[in-house]
């Protein structure tokens, strides 16, 4: 596209596209979104879900893909993680066939509210956080939460150092 052609922006004088340019080399806008080559990473549809619980699956998404490029040298073979509402994710039937993983707490995530009473614990601090899921992955279902922010950033950090490789594994087979 010829630059010269269109002025600058006024509402965008300042700011910097670098964050959207860097987020669409990653994951271009038109590349294919059907569900059977998602990896969802659900969160809840409201607002304090996306104050805390956004964030820490940003940071999940950036782990996966890592631990994507360096275990899966077919880029065609890996399932594209993306973040979804809670909403959205469990009213597609098809996502639901998805491996999944869910962060938040079932008070404001309806997808952990769905999972938490059909998985097993896989590492719990009691009156503090959990992770729910079934550790040889035969269902590639992952909920954690916690009950502030930083105790969610805990479970996410366990399920990252202890548990992902092995999810991940059962997700691309």
């Amino acid at each position: 596209m010829n630059e010269d052609k269109f002025p600058p922006l006024s509402h965008t004088s300042g700011l910097s596209d670098a964050a959207i340019d860097a987020a669409w080399a990653i994951c271009p806008p038109d590349a294919d979104v059907s569900p059977a080559g998602l990896l969802p990473v659900v969160v809840g549809a409201h607002p304090r879900s996306e104050m805390r619980d956004r964030p820490l699956a940003s940071r999940l998404l950036q782990a996966i893909r890592l631990w994507q490029r360096e275990n899966l040298q077919d880029a065609r073979s890996r399932l594209r993680p993306i973040i979804l509402t809670d909403l959205w994710y469990l009213n597609d039937k098809e996502l639901l066939l998805q491996p999944t993983i869910c962060i938040g707490d079932p008070s404001s995530n309806a997808a952990t509210a769905y999972y938490a009473t059909r998985l097993p614990k896989a590492y719990v601090v009691d009156g503090q956080l959990q992770v729910l899921a079934d550790m040889q992955f035969l269902e590639p279902t992952v909920v954690m939460w916690g009950i502030d922010a930083n105790t969610t950033r805990t479970a996410l950090d366990w399920f990252i150092a202890r548990a992902m490789p092995s999810f991940l594994e059962s997700a691309h087979e």
